[in-house]
């Protein structure tokens, strides 16, 4: 099965006329200046694919991680990223992933978000979904929170249990996040338990997540 980099390649050249020129440029400008030239082409994505930029595309069978409302952006984000990751000794890739969603604006992040799952090893970024996880905008949030399995597959239990909370508490549904049944512990029920406490207490409104979470296991 082809790695992310090839499947990301493939889709974009069949869904966008100028994809070769793309990929042309682009590998000329990593070659020529790495870290400059990847920081500018991926703010760049957006223009450079104009029109199709935030298209939905079909997810590709060859990339299981991908999910349907990934954009032509995000895959050719991806491809960047799968790209230029290679370039850099193993130890610094975690540090360019983390740096890459810090130094990004909401559009950058959420798409170094999104993509997360597909790109190698992914374990080794945990430190970006966690930042990703402590921001107040909403749409960043979702980009790792919602429709992305590498919450669950990847976070330890206090840090995914604190992400759960506070869907609950932006209100971001929780039946969104993939595996959360799986991740459902005693320690989370009684988190959701107290926070629903705390709701009756003051006279407000209990979430019906709370409620669910709170609710005895089997």
């Amino acid at each position: 099965m082809p790695g992310p980099e090839l499947a990301s390649k493939n889709l974009l050249e069949a869904s966008v006329p100028d994809a070769a020129r793309f990929f042309e440029r682009a590998d000329k400008e990593l070659a020529e200046q790495p870290g400059l030239g990847f920081r500018g082409l991926y703010a760049s994505v957006p223009r450079r694919l104009g029109t199709a930029a935030e298209r939905p595309a079909e997810a590709p069978a060859d990339l299981p991680q991908a999910r349907p409302h990934w954009t032509l952006t995000d895959y050719a984000r991806l491809w960047l990223t799968a790209r230029a990751l290679p370039l850099l000794p193993s130890a610094e890739q975690p540090g360019f992933v983390l740096n890459l969603f810090e130094a990004g604006e909401i559009g950058e992040q959420v798409s170094a978000l999104r993509v997360l799952s597909a790109l190698p090893e992914p374990e080794r970024f945990v430190e970006t979904g966690l930042q990703a996880c402590r921001t107040n905008a909403r749409d960043v949030f979702e980009a790792i929170v919602c429709e992305n399995a590498f919450l669950a597959a990847h976070f330890p239990a206090l840090n995914f249990n604190q992400a759960v909370m506070k869907a609950i508490f932006m209100e971001v549904s929780i039946q969104r996040i993939e595996g959360l049944e799986a991740r459902i512990t005693p320690e989370l029920r009684r988190m959701a338990a107290g926070y629903a406490s705390e709701r009756r207490a003051a006279g407000r409104p209990v979430p019906p997540d709370a409620t669910f979470l709170s609710q005895p296991g089997d």
